[in-house]
């Protein structure tokens, strides 16, 4: 190898490679896609070809076919290099974009599946949600749109074959979903809600309940208290109550000198609403 292939050699590489450290930090260490990362990865590889054709132009001079055949084995190598380091980074995001993907279908998926909180069988969709065919047909669309600046049409790194594949992932997804172990435990998750929920009250209506107080006051000046009641079942009540207070002071100015009644008698209707 001349010595100015080995420069021309160094050179090519030496543009290309702080790209891509930049690129691999960006991707693989941050989990972030490169902006518009086809358009830089096809300018990369022209940077690097025309870097290494430029340098090594005058070695073509008077290398004969020898000189020809190294100039070219170098140069390829080059491109391998270079490729290679794209295609790793191109793979990459391709696979985190469609991970991205399958995620939030499996989430709008999960949203849309409806359970019945009685028995926990799958509710039939109704017209007003999602299908599932029309999550997948968004979920490719939201794939193509996020994969289109990926492409690096000079290596055939496209995304038509990904795009195929996704739908195919998809559709299987859909096919077993129902038995899926995140469809499982929303159904578990929704009856043991149902249980747990409150009931509301079986029996509803309006019951009356009467209670009779009766209170008798004979002579005396409050020596003599006590009271009795009985309960007839149903919330029913009759209590009576005696105190000998009538010729007591305070009792006879709170009637405003005159003595109570013997006999005062009070009823009173509770009435208990169930609704």
């Amino acid at each position: 190898m001349s010595s100015l292939d080995s420069y021309a050699y160094s050179e090519a590489l030496s543009l290309f490679q702080p790209r891509l450290a930049s690129w691999e930090s960006r991707v693989y260490g941050r989990g972030l896609a490169v902006d518009n990362f086809g358009e830089k990865a096809e300018a990369a590889i022209r940077d690097a070809e025309d870097r290494y054709d430029g340098l090594s132009a005058a070695a073509l001079t008077g290398g004969g076919e020898g000189g020809l055949k190294e100039r070219r084995a170098k140069k390829q190598r080059v491109m391998e290099v270079v490729e290679d380091g794209i295609r790793g980074l191109w793979e990459r995001q391709m696979e985190d974009v469609r991970d991205k993907v399958k995620r939030d279908f499996k989430r709008d998926m999960l949203r849309n599946f409806k359970v019945d909180r009685t028995t926990g069988e799958k509710v039939p969709q109704d017209d007003t949600g999602a299908t599932p065919g029309s999550l997948m047909r968004k979920a490719v669309f939201d794939f193509e749109r996020r994969t289109e600046e990926l492409s690096v049409p000079r290596l055939g790194l496209v995304k038509t074959k990904a795009s195929q594949e996704l739908s195919n992932t998809l559709a299987s997804l859909i096919d077993n979903f129902d038995a899926s172990p995140a469809a499982q435990l929303k159904v578990m998750s929704t009856i043991k809600k149902s249980a747990s929920k409150p009931k509301p009250p079986s029996d509803r209506g309006v019951t009356p309940t009467f209670h009779l107080v009766s209170m008798i006051r004979p002579d005396g000046f409050g020596n003599l208290q006590g009271f009795c009641g009985y309960n007839f079942g149903g919330g029913h009540t009759v209590t009576v109550g005696v105190c000998n207070d009538a010729d007591s002071p305070e009792v006879l100015n709170g009637f405003g000198g005159m003595r109570p009644p013997l006999v005062r008698i009070q009823p009173k209707v509770n009435i208990d609403i169930d609704l």
